[in-house]
């Protein structure tokens, strides 16, 4: 596949493949160092992989240490650590996000005289 058939396919802009080509988690294939972009059939599947990551909200640089891992067949425990961290992450985040949002209801419920 090119960068726009791939684009179309995953409904990202053909800047955010070559973002992705540049920094290391979906690189594409070329047949000369200046020749375009074309997408092997595991290529797709990783840029498919990254697209979804994405969505989930990891990092290009979470994604630049974890596909390796995915295309070479890396155990799936390594997988399952950099997931994990990522999880907890999250829910780090999550955390401190609710305890902010009670300590604002706090002072907004205070300052209505509540």
């Amino acid at each position: 596949m090119s960068v726009s058939e791939l684009a179309a396919a995953l409904g990202v802009r053909t800047s955010t493949l070559r973002h992705w080509d540049a920094e290391g988690p979906a690189v594409p294939g070329r047949v000369a160092p200046r020749a375009a972009r074309r997408y092997a059939p595991a290529q797709v599947r990783d840029a498919r992989i990254v697209q979804q990551l994405r969505r989930a909200g990891y990092r290009v640089d979470q994604l630049r240490a974890l596909m390796p891992g995915l295309r070479h067949g890396r155990g799936p425990d390594d997988v399952r650590t950099v997931l994990a961290v990522r999880e907890e992450s999250i829910a780090a985040r999550s955390r401190a996000l609710l305890d902010a949002a009670t300590a604002l209801n706090a002072v907004l419920a205070a300052a209505n005289g509540a």
